[in-house]
């Protein structure tokens, strides 16, 4: 498959990030062997757009364990699906047509990290699901939001899915998009306040920080969840 690293985003928070974009057209049977990555047996009889994407992401992966001399590690994935990193090593990863990442590091304070890309939604579609991604009291402020961003829904949308992936490692458990609201921007920055307790460190009205970029029609989102 054809890859090449992007410089599109330049990442808010000081950890290794590896971006490419990538040709699913381009996405053949030897693919992962040429990679030196495992194809799980969940993939097998996915469609090779799901198989091209999977890849992509996992090459980011790679290539961020790396920096840790980890680039050999053979990343699977756990029965909830989400991967299971080197010891140590806190990292996220976050695909969508053409484009990959993924960001890691190994300070111990760290525990966890959520980033996602986004392809900007159509207007007819943040219409229709503002009703699945927004908090009931999110209305007014994403009403203010939306006069600073042309895609409100779609960032807000990227920035509650880094947001899970986040705090996924510590709850352990599935939580919606109504779990948290927000309550803050600026122009790079997203401040949203847990509206239930997740966990014992994860209390109600605790809050969660979330960075974002707007370009060429893409999202980027990062979180980072700190114990202090």
């Amino acid at each position: 498959m054809q890859s090449t690293q992007s410089h599109l985003f330049t990442p808010y928070l000081s950890h290794h990030f590896h971006c490419i974009q990538f040709d699913p057209d381009s996405f053949d049977a030897l693919s992962f062997e040429q990679q030196n990555i495992l194809l799980p047996a969940s993939l097998d009889k996915a469609v090779a757009k799901r198989r091209a994407e999977f890849l992509a992401g996992r090459i980011c992966a790679k290539t961020c364990l790396a920096q840790f001399g980890q680039g050999d590690f053979t990343l699977l994935n756990g029965s909830d699906r989400a991967p299971i990193w080197p010891a140590n090593i806190v990292a996220s990863i976050t695909h969508t047509r053409g484009i990959a990442a993924a960001i890691a590091t190994d300070d111990i304070a760290v525990k966890g990290l959520g980033i996602d890309i986004e392809r900007d939604m159509k207007p007819k579609q943040e219409l229709e699901l503002q009703r699945q991604i927004l908090h009931p009291e999110e209305a007014e402020i994403f009403a203010l939001f939306g006069e600073q961003v042309h895609c409100p829904l779609t960032v807000i949308f990227s920035a509650k899915e880094s947001i899970f992936k986040a705090l996924y490692s510590t709850v352990q458990k599935f939580f919606g998009f109504d779990a948290v609201q927000l309550t803050q921007f600026d122009d790079k920055k997203l401040s949203f306040t847990l509206m239930e307790t997740l966990h014992k460190d994860l209390s109600k009205g605790q809050q969660v920080e979330v960075y974002y970029q707007c370009k060429d029609a893409l999202v980027l989102t990062e979180c980072e969840y700190i114990t202090q």
